[in-house]
This record gives C-alpha cells, structure tokens and sequence, in this order.
C-alpha cells in the first residue's frame, strides 16, 4: 500500500505530456479525442458477450469453487491437485521447483527481466519526436479536509449561604419583688396559724408583714420567718429574720399569733381568728428575692445548599444575592434585632475546566475554523464534552506546462486540484486499506460470529477541576499531578492522543448521601485509526448502533452482515491521512519519481526552441 502513490504519480507524469509535431496536430488530437469521449461506455451498454466471445457462459464451472462466507465448504484439494499434476504450467513449475537449487536466486540478466528494465530505463524511447510549442507554467490550489475532535467544556456549579437569626439560652439571676395575699388560717390549740406559699425559688434579700384591720384593735405576739414581733393594727412589720432565707417554690412558710403578748387567752383568739377568717383582718406579704433566671442571646447562624462536593471543584467568586440590613425576631415576646452586612451568598464553584482535549492541534492551526458545535454529552444538565467539528485550509503547490490552450500537470501533484478532488486519492486508498483490514480480521478468526475492528472498553477518573484529572486528552508525557493516575488510565490518555478511542459518557462511580464524590468517563479503545474511524462512522453513524453507556462501553466488533451494509466512500479518513503520507515516504517510490520527473524535464529542455 506504501508504494501506490509515487508509482501512480510517477505514471501520470509520464504520459500527461505527450510530445506532438505541432500545434494544430495537437488541437487536433485534443478535438479527437473529447468527441471519442464516453462511445467506449456508450458501446459497452449494448454489448452482448455470448454473441461475440466463444464458450462464453453466465455460470462457468468454477462458480461452484465459491459459496460466499456462508459456504459449507467445496473440495477444491482434488481439483488442484489434477491440474498441478496434469496441465503444462503445473509441470513447468514442479520441474522448477525441483530443479532449481535453493541458493541460486533469479537473475536480473534473464531475458524476461532484462527486457522490463529496458523498457522502464527506456520509457521516453515510446514517445517519439519533441514538441515546442509547451509553456512551464506553476500550478496552485487548495486542499480542504475536515475533522472531528473532543473537548471539555468550562462548567461553573453554584452554593448558596444563608444567614438566619438564631439564639441560644443564657443562665442568670434578677431580683424580684412579690406581693403575697392569698394566706390560709387555722388554730393550733388557742394559737392562730397563718401560712401562704413561696412564689418562687430563690434567697430573700428583704421581707416585710402588713396587716389590716377593720373592726378590732390587736395585741398579740406573733412568729413568722424566724422573726418575732407585735401585730399591730394597720402596721408594716419588717421581718428581719426573713433575710438571707432559701426558698424553694412553692414552699409553705407559717407562722403563729397569741392574744396577750403570747398568753393566749383564748376567748381574744378566736375573735382574731375569726377577723382574719371573715376577711376582715387581711395580711400582705412583701419579698424581695433573687432568683433564678434565664436570658436568651441572639446569634446569626449560616445554613450552605450545595448540589455537589465542595471538592470537585474551586471557588473563582461569591456574590451578594440577598443585601446586609437590619432584621428582627421575637421570642417570648421580646423583639431582638441584628444588622448583618449579607443575608445570603451565591459562591461560585469551577467544577470543570475548559480544555483543548483533542482539538488542540486544530485550535494552533490558523488554517483551521470550527464549522460545527455540539454538545457531546450531557449530565446533571450540564453539557461536559463538546463535538468540534474542523475545517482545514492547506495550500499546494506544482508543475505543469500550457501546450496549445491547454494546461498540463507535469509531475501528478496538481491534477486532482484541478477537478477540485484533492482528496481523491487519499480517500479512496484509506477505504481500500479499511476494507482490506476488515477482511484481514474476518480471514484471522474463520469460525462463526465473526467480527471485525472489536474495541476494548477503557475508562478513567476524573477529579477536581481538572487538577490530576485522570482523562485529560493531552500532555501524558509530562506526569506532573497525575501519579494517583493508574498505568492503564495513562495508556488510554496516550491512546486519545493518537485519535485511537472513541467517547462513550460519563457517570458517577462514587455517592455519597447523594453528593458525587468521584466521576468516570468510558470509552471504547481500538487498535487503529481506520478501525475507530469505521466503528464511529460506519456502525455509528450509518448503522445506528452505539456503544452503550459510559459506565458499560458496547466495543463490540462490526458483524460481516454490517459491514455488507456500510458505505466506505462516503465516511471522512482524513485523519487517517496523516497516516499515509508518513506512509509514503519510502527512499525506493521517491527517487523512482524524481527520476521519472528528470526524464520528463530533460526531454522537454532538449525540445524547448
């Protein structure tokens, strides 16, 4: 396959210019020939084999040799056998083979090779005389090739912080002052008893007794929180003793009063008990108390809303979306009011990075332009990877000559620019070449469920903002930040170097409490470029069948009954170009073209007036 181009080229050159005697011969074998044009396809169309070749017939006896790849097999060893054993040719050549020592190779002085190389060494020997009436003339035109390529696109994710008023409850002591009324009376003997309960818990800082009366002047000594004193009519006693008492809640104190200065006499008692009873003698209890207390202080407190981990990504930003002031809340009645510059944030995250993935020798290119966009692939909403398409714009240059009016390719390399098929020729080996390999994967397996170009599933992690993201498309030589990568991730990111894999999606392969902490990407891994060039645009595009999911690549190989179904000529190898001409470059085709080029030159040079 490396050998075609020079050589075609090479031929092209020879017979493109032919010498002539003059200009109107030549003119006229031009008009000769363009009326001559198309009665060769013109005659075939109604032409009638059987009528013209004798023995001619539709279903020669060999067809039978052939049953296609569904055949169940023909015995063709019995056959050859015959004919190696029995016709003239099989007998030369087993008399040959025979004869001939193993270390006694062809000679180049054979008659047969001798008069072959004469001929090559010769060729402008058949084309006569000279013709001077041709004009070197440089011949230019433009080559324009089309890619495909992938590349990440920049995606930015967004949390939001939340300021609310919150609070929490602080311990603390006050001083109170309670007025108690409600009092209850019963007798002890001739004693009065008088009680009431304690409001609330605490230590008495102060208490004092007031009592009123109505009806009766008193006399009596009384005990009550550990002071002793007269009850007199409408007085305020203070209760001295009271201070620095413990109290719980709800805790009865008592106390007792006697007629007499404490004698009792009893008739005055029960007169006493029966004013304090009837309402017509009433006590009034003052305390002053620390107690326990409780004070609630307000905070501002920061609530955060993240669609995803916080370390898949870097913050580049954050904005105010909800402007500072002042704002309230009540609690238990009590309005609290706190100022804060910012009640709400938007942070914003880099989750993704923008990168050139395989797109980054188009992107240098000056001669390239994007002529197509697409999202490649979506998740979460967000497109990760994009489908480029290129178009290229490469000058190229040759030599030809203008003999009568008409312009003449001198050495092969403008002709197909002048059809405007630049790409012919690359186009057409590169789908010889795929078919070619195709049936060189058929012919290796020979058994049933054949497949040709099977891939192999590949895929590898991706981390923090494309910080040792394990599947960057580019730079795998420099392994700055990436030994977490693992050896096969490395392989597969050399392989999308070299245009070898095709992009299945992306998943997460690692949740936690529904947050993605790690992201894979499939693909699917081929062994040539023509191989992934047939599986994408061939059972792809044209057949409609994928490659499954990222988390399980479908790489499986096209079937021969596929491959029948598939148009190789209209698929883009223009990847695969590259690929040829490095090809080509073959010491033997290019000096047999230089010399075919001198030849050419020299002859015209010797004619030239």
């Amino acid at each position: 396959m490396k050998r075609i181009l020079p050589l075609l080229v090479a031929t092209a050159s020879v017979f493109l210019v032919q010498p002539l005697l003059a200009n109107e011969q030549f003119n006229q074998g031009m008009q000769q020939g363009k009326a001559s044009k198309g009665q060769g396809a013109d005659a075939i169309q109604g032409f009638k084999p059987a009528e013209v070749i004798p023995g001619y017939t539709t279903s020669p006896a060999e067809s039978g040799y052939y049953g296609g790849v569904t055949s169940s097999g023909v015995d063709m060893t019995s056959p050859g056998s015959a004919a190696m054993n029995s016709s003239e040719a099989g007998k030369a050549i087993t008399e040959s083979i025979l004869n001939t020592p193993p270390d006694n190779k062809p000679s180049l002085d054979a008659p047969f090779i001798a008069e072959g190389l004469a001929m090559k060494d010769k060729a402008e020997t058949i084309t006569g005389g000279g013709f001077d009436g041709c004009v070197d003339q440089p011949a230019s035109f433009t080559e324009i090739t089309t890619h495909q390529c992938l590349r990440d696109t920049k995606i930015e994710q967004y949390c939001t912080r939340t300021a609310t008023i919150a609070g929490d409850w602080k311990e603390t002591t006050e001083i109170k002052t309670y007025t108690l009324t409600a009092f209850s009376f019963s007798r002890s003997g001739k004693q009065v008893v008088f009680s009431v309960a304690a409001p609330e818990a605490g230590v008495i800082h102060s208490a004092s007794l007031n009592v009123t009366t109505q009806n009766y002047l008193w006399n009596s000594r009384a005990s009550f929180m550990n002071t002793t004193f007269n009850l007199t009519w409408n007085d305020t006693i203070a209760l001295g003793g009271a201070t620095g008492m413990t109290l719980n809640k709800e805790q009865v104190l008592s106390g007792t009063s006697c007629s007499g200065n404490g004698s009792c006499t009893g008739s005055l008692d029960d007169i006493i008990f029966k004013e304090l009873t009837g309402g017509n003698t009433r006590f009034t209890l003052t305390l002053v108390m620390q107690v326990k207390s409780r004070e609630w202080v307000p905070r501002v407190e920061w609530s955060e809303s993240c669609p995803f981990s916080k370390s898949e990504g870097a913050m580049t930003g954050s904005q105010c979306v909800e402007p500072g002031g002042v704002r309230t809340v009540v609690v238990e009645g009590k309005t609290y009011s706190i100022h804060q510059d910012c009640w709400k944030w938007q942070d914003t995250y880099l989750t993704q990075t923008e990168t050139e993935g395989t797109c980054g020798e188009y992107m240098k290119d000056s001669a390239c332009t994007v002529t197509r966009s697409q999202c490649a692939d979506t998740v979460d909403g967000f497109c990760v990877s994009q489908l480029v398409t290129y178009s290229c714009e490469r000058k190229k240059e040759g030599n030809g000559q203008i003999c009568g009016g008409e312009f003449f390719c001198k050495d092969g390399s403008c002709a197909q620019g002048q059809t405007g098929t630049s790409n012919m020729f690359g186009q057409a080996v590169s789908a010889l070449a795929a078919v070619a390999a195709a049936g060189e994967d058929v012919a290796e397996l020979n058994g049933e469920n054949v497949r040709a170009f099977t891939g192999e599933g590949k895929s590898c992690k991706k981390f923090a903002a494309g910080f040792n993201n394990c599947c960057k498309d580019s730079g795998w030589g420099q392994d700055v930040g990436l030994s977490s990568c693992s050896s096969d991730e490395k392989a597969l990111g050399k392989a999308k170097e070299k245009k070898l894999t095709v992009y299945v999606g992306e998943y997460c392969s690692k949740k936690v409490l529904g947050v993605c902490l790690e992201k894979k990407r499939g693909y699917c891994q081929f062994d040539s470029k023509l191989a992934r060039i047939v599986q994408e645009q061939g059972r792809r595009d044209q057949l409609g069948v994928g490659f499954g999911s990222g988390k399980s690549p479908d790489c499986r190989g096209i079937t021969v009954d596929e491959l029948q179904r598939l148009d190789f000529g209209v698929m883009n190898f223009s990847d695969f170009y590259s690929d040829l001409d490095a090809g080509s470059d073959i010491p033997e085709d290019q000096a047999l073209l230089k010399k075919a080029q001198d030849i050419i030159a020299e002859k015209m040079k010797e004619n030239a007036p």
